[in-house]
């Protein structure tokens, strides 16, 4: 058992010497001269290793509670509406009912929504009352517009299957 693994671990590092040797010699390919650093800007950009002190998490944020100035519940955070450029566009909050029963769902502006410190916890404050959310307009989502225009139940495709050619006969 000695011998197999001895020689399966010399076989490793004859197999891998050529490729520490060609590493150490050949040198790395000097990156493009270019005047801009966008290239190297946008691979930077690209991954975010660490949340800043002031970003927010959607998993926190969802489901949280919102209150109003004077500490009333107003309601709690049920979903995120992010444009296609991947900003934030609404902070969706579902308003009123009973246990999600009856509840409708307002959109408001993140910029509206104040993230305020409480103890060791963290609270959502919208400077408004319950009646003025209340009496916003209720946010349908696009799915849920396209049921109510045009009576279907089932989402149309997005992109349709192409129908197989039948041969000539």
């Amino acid at each position: 058992m000695k011998k197999i693994l001895a020689a399966t671990a010399l076989a490793g590092f004859l197999a891998a010497g050529p490729a520490f040797a060609q590493d150490a010699t050949t040198p790395a390919p000097a990156p493009a001269a270019t005047t801009d650093m966008s290239a190297t800007t946008a691979m930077t950009e690209r991954f975010i290793t660490l949340q800043a002190p002031d970003d927010w998490l959607a998993a926190r944020l969802i489901g949280s509670t919102v209150y109003s100035p004077a500490d009333d519940n107003l309601g709690d955070i049920n979903d995120l509406v992010v444009a296609s450029n991947g900003t934030v566009k609404a902070v969706v909050i579902g308003v009123g009912g009973f246990l999600g029963i009856g509840e409708k769902n307002v959109a408001i502006n993140p910029t509206a929504l104040e993230r305020v410190a409480d103890g060791n916890t963290v609270k959502y404050r919208l400077a408004t009352t319950k009646e003025e959310l209340t009496a916003a307009p209720e946010f349908k989502p696009l799915d849920a517009a396209d049921v109510s225009t045009t009576g279907s139940t089932t989402p149309a495709p997005m992109d349709p299957a192409p129908t197989p050619a039948t041969p000539a006969q």
